[in-house]
């Protein structure tokens, strides 16, 4: 189905404010349809109506605090917007498939740093690649991508969501150097259902935002403390790299992960060679 443009702005709304008390009905505000026809336009487009896309974002999301944080689970359920601890792990275990501490301890299991640590580096990550870093706020222009994982969109791969963006920055009449190319995973894939993996690739711009023609959106990347992981290597070898990252690397130090989504600058994006494009990972951290 083509990408509705009304959407963008909605998105913005409903996932900006997940841990706010949303009026469903005036959501559909933002993209000039009826309360009807939204509501079906946006079921169509997601498979499920509104209020169970709050639900299954707010659960995912809870789910991520149980694995990178230890805050008591009545927390984070209060958090995810419910008032006991039943009412959490029997939606929680609907949608995850698991209850909140079935799904704690498959991920919380700490693995000791080893002095061969280094020699088990995944191919494309460096010792000397790893930095901690304190990022200002920024805006891109964004197109998504909602399918599994392993499709994400890198930049010249000459996907749909590539094309959008080099059609914007030729409506600009601006120039490929001008701007950074940024791509946000916005889900876990451990946690989300494969074919809903949100992935928004984007273009930097100025604090003078020009205006958007319809099929775009604009994001803030927050400020904020950042783990900065430099790969070297084809784009499709991101989600390896995620996965050591998330799953391997951080158990073995004392970083503190934030709940908040991880997200990639493409350094050489029009470089030929797959084995030389170079992303820095920002991974945000307390």
């Amino acid at each position: 189905m083509p990408q509705t443009p009304n959407l963008y702005p909605v998105w913005n709304q409903l996932e900006g404010k997940l841990d706010d008390t949303i009026g469903l009905n005036q959501i559909a505000f933002f993209t000039g349809y009826s309360d009807w026809h939204f509501h079906r336009l946006f079921k169509s487009f997601q498979g499920e109506n509104v209020k169970e896309y709050i639900r299954r974002l707010r659960l995912e999301k809870a789910a991520y605090e149980l694995k990178i944080t230890n805050f008591p689970i009545i927390e984070i359920a209060l958090e995810a917007g419910f008032l006991s601890h039943e009412a959490f792990s029997k939606a929680f275990k609907r949608v995850i498939g698991s209850t909140p501490s079935e799904f704690r301890k498959k991920y919380q299991t700490k693995k000791p740093l080893t002095k061969s640590f280094h020699q088990t580096l995944p191919d494309g990550i460096s010792k000397f690649g790893f930095q901690k870093k304190n990022i200002s706020s920024f805006y891109i222009a964004f197109v998504r991508h909602i399918g599994t994982y392993e499709e994400l969109p890198g930049p010249i791969t000459g996907s749909k969501e590539v094309n959008q963006i080099q059609s914007l920055i030729d409506h600009w009449n601006s120039s490929q150097s001008h701007h950074k190319w940024i791509g946000i995973s916005q889900d876990d894939p451990d946690i989300s259902p494969k074919g809903k993996i949100r992935f928004d690739l984007g273009i930097t711009i100025g604090t003078n935002q020009k205006k958007l023609p319809q099929g775009f959106g604009i994001q803030t990347i927050p400020s904020g403390k950042y783990l900065q992981i430099r790969y070297e290597g084809s784009y499709q070898g991101l989600p390896k790299i995620y996965d050591w990252i998330l799953n391997e690397y951080i158990k073995t130090t004392p970083i503190k992960l934030k709940n908040r989504p991880p997200w990639e600058c493409y350094l050489n994006p029009f470089e030929k060679e797959d084995n030389k494009r170079i992303t820095d990972i920002y991974i945000p951290i307390e």
